[in-house]
């Protein structure tokens, strides 16, 4: 049982507002080392909230001398190494991590998170799994709650308690013997359990790759875990393509490869994702940079995998998010009988004039493709071309081209007429009404002429509707 437990603390609502971690670390099953300190959050977050005082007593004036967040994530970073990290409730923790360096502008990667707290539902069957309340049914004593030391040290005490009843001393046992997928994400995935990559481990980009393929010469980031392939091996591939992969989302971003979700379903909102989906937002919208939103499966089409676990999770006909995002996100392909990547590329090329690449059948060398998955090649819904490069393609109907200046002027013509139309049949059976006649053949006629003008006025509507 080797981790590291964490607990931070922050200044107000804002998961970036860092001011105090704690750290215990463990190894073979016993705490070695403990470590703590106040930190003074990042530029833009370091108003510290009434509410946020009152829960962990951390005022302004403590952290005025204390270390950066740049500084402190350094020494975050060393302190755990390669360690498994564990926090009771690790999705804010994790969060305040990950927002913290993308504000400061600092990557120092990621780690393997577990959460405690979904440890002890599991294995505790407890309604409130609040820290204090799994403290207390594990009989671990002197919580000092909201203090960052304290917590993590009690965080690592409930995960070797929760071990030992039981019977286990490893990870891989704990895991075997937890009655249900116990570190779960916000999204209902397990967390990454694959380790940190920093960006001194990122692949460079095959200058050698094909110069028409979609991912060329773009610079891709991705958020979430993949299903079936670590993210180390998807920035490999996407670096054989060409691509410059990159750990956030930068002003070199053009495309975000959003995982554990699918980003064309309705109601999905980046404003409302992860910290860069918000920043990838936050791009288009105020500098409007050019970024194409791409689901796991179509990256997986993007490099000749198209995985048929995916496919049946992805069948849902994808929306735009929303009209900020119309010109950035690539429409669907909505043709259900297509029996292969190639057919789908193929039609929307026809259709819309637009040149696809092909698809290499190997898209890494034999070295670097022997620890990947092997998938199948399937059709796959959601297929998109590149972004801003076509019109919607529908199998029930062609798609709408623009208005040439002969159908305009007919259009205007025809709802000028139904208006001269309407307005002299109200006109007409105005005169009827009030008798505005001088005889019996003049008052017909007059009725008749309405009635052939209101029908010439109902046909004239109808068919400026129609066109």
């Amino acid at each position: 049982m080797d981790f590291t437990a964490i607990d931070f603390e922050t200044a107000n609502g804002k998961r970036a507002s860092v001011c105090a971690v704690g750290m215990t670390k463990v190894r073979n099953g016993k705490i070695i080392d403990q470590a703590s300190w106040l930190i003074k959050p990042p530029h833009g977050f370091t108003t510290f909230a009434d509410r946020n005082i009152a829960i962990h007593k951390i005022t302004e004036a403590d952290v005025v001398n204390a270390p950066s967040w740049t500084e402190s994530a350094a020494r975050i970073r060393d302190f755990v190494g390669n360690d498994i990290v564990v926090a009771h409730y690790a999705t804010f923790d994790k969060s305040v991590w990950r927002q913290a360096c993308e504000w400061s502008g600092v990557d120092f990667g990621d780690f393997h998170w577990l959460c405690s707290r979904d440890l002890a539902r599991a294995h505790l069957g407890l309604q409130d799994c609040s820290l204090p309340t799994v403290a207390d049914s594990l009989g671990i004593k002197g919580l000092d709650h909201h203090n960052a030391a304290s917590d993590a040290s009690v965080c690592a005490q409930i995960v070797l308690a929760i071990a030992q009843r039981a019977g286990v001393s490893t990870w891989v046992d704990l895991d075997t013997v937890t009655p249900q997928k116990s570190a779960i994400s916000r999204s209902g995935r397990p967390y990454s359990s694959e380790p940190s990559i920093r960006k001194s481990d990122l692949p460079e980009p095959n200058l050698n790759a094909d110069p028409e393929h979609e991912l060329f010469g773009q610079g891709l980031t991705i958020t979430g875990g993949f299903e079936l392939l670590g993210r180390r091996e998807a920035f490999q591939l996407a670096a054989s393509f060409g691509a410059s992969v990159q750990l956030s989302t930068t002003r070199k971003t053009t495309i975000l490869v959003i995982c554990d979700e699918n980003p064309h379903a309705p109601g999905f909102d980046l404003r409302h994702g992860t910290t860069k989906a918000r920043k990838a937002h936050e791009y288009i919208t105020e500098r409007a940079q050019q970024i194409r939103i791409m689901s796991e499966t179509e990256f997986y089409v993007a490099v000749g995998m198209a995985p048929a676990s995916m496919l049946e999770a992805n069948r849902t006909k994808p929306q735009r998010t929303s009209p900020l995002l119309s010109q950035f996100i690539a429409p669907s392909l909505e043709s259900a009988e297509i029996n292969s990547v190639e057919a789908v590329r193929a039609e929307a090329s026809s259709t819309t004039h637009v040149a696809e690449p092909t698809i290499p059948n190997d898209p890494l060398p034999a070295s670097q493709n022997a620890d990947l998955p092997s998938l199948p090649s399937h059709p796959f819904d959601n297929a998109h071309l590149p972004v801003a490069t076509h019109s919607r393609v529908s199998s029930s109907r062609p798609p709408r081209t623009p208005n040439s200046r002969r159908q305009t002027i007919r259009r205007i013509t025809f709802m000028v007429t139904a208006w001269i139309l309407a307005i002299a049949t109200g006109f007409s059976l105005l005169c009827t009404a009030v008798g505005y006649s001088f005889d019996a053949v003049a008052g017909t006629t007059f009725l008749t002429f309405s009635v052939l003008l209101g029908t010439g006025c109902f046909f004239a509507f109808r068919t400026a509707r129609k066109r």
